[in-house]
């Protein structure tokens, strides 16, 4: 058992494998992939300094971001996913691996350039104190992206873990940021009502057949861009994710 234990962490450690499963198996990653990426690489920019990524999950952001900062700290709460993520990103020599919450960071004061905060706001009971404390370790001017999930979406408060809200209309999210020390930079809205269906696709393969679902499910969401992309941008397309570039309010 040790030896079969010992096999599976080397798979889910290679970066290889897991690129391989990526492109096989539909999830989440798959249904965001057609409209969200490209915009988080856009509001992160090309030269992002000190920067973290909060809640950085299997890490899909990782070697993205190393490759555009000077020091990168990938940081979550859950120590296993974030083992996983560090196997797979070893090579990086300017990526550190630190297990904390979103609420208390262990950063100075205006330490971090950059932040990155995706689908983290939502599975907090105190979300204020999460935004406060980005603009803590944030310095003057400096940019946090964020993405949270538009209702209509699910809630799971018996979960450690689970989504405290269903998320934020775009309003709410602004006024967070805003009451907690941001400036609105610039938003744009992700996974329409196609990329919804493919979650919807994936989550039925998966409670009737049992088995991971077939990549093909998630091809669904590329439909996404044969919406008017100026409607989709006003919100009336059905989206599922709103992203936010929020810059540290400078000091008066």
């Amino acid at each position: 058992m040790n030896g079969e234990s010992g096999l599976l962490k080397r798979l889910a450690g290679s970066y290889g494998i897991w690129r391989l499963y990526h492109l096989i198996i539909a999830d989440a990653i798959a249904v965001q992939r057609p409209t969200k990426y490209k915009l988080v690489r856009e509001f992160l920019g090309d030269s992002l300094g000190t920067a973290a990524d909060i809640g950085c999950g299997p890490g899909v952001f990782i070697r993205h971001m190393s490759a555009r900062a000077k020091h990168l700290v990938a940081a979550d709460i859950d120590f296993e996913c974030l083992d996983r993520v560090r196997l797979r990103n070893q090579k990086l020599g300017n990526v550190e691996f630190i297990v904390t919450g979103a609420d208390v960071l262990p950063f100075p004061d205006e330490h971090l350039d950059t932040i990155l905060l995706l689908e983290v706001l939502e599975h907090l009971v105190d979300d204020s104190a999460a935004v406060r404390e980005m603009s803590r370790v944030l310095r003057p001017g400096g940019r946090l992206v964020v993405s949270v999930p538009v209702p209509p979406g699910e809630v799971d408060h018996d979960s450690a873990w689970g989504h405290k809200r269903e998320g934020y209309k775009l309003s709410e999210i602004v006024s967070l940021l805003t009451t907690n020390g941001f400036e609105i930079e610039k938003h744009s809205f992700a996974e329409f009502k196609f990329s919804r269906r493919a979650a919807q696709a994936i989550r039925w393969w998966r409670n009737a057949i049992r088995v991971p679902a077939p990549i093909f499910l998630a091809w669904i969401a590329y439909l996404d861009h044969f919406l008017d992309s100026r409607k989709a941008q006003t919100g009336s397309q059905l989206p599922a994710t709103v992203i936010v570039l929020a810059k540290k309010r400078p000091k008066v």
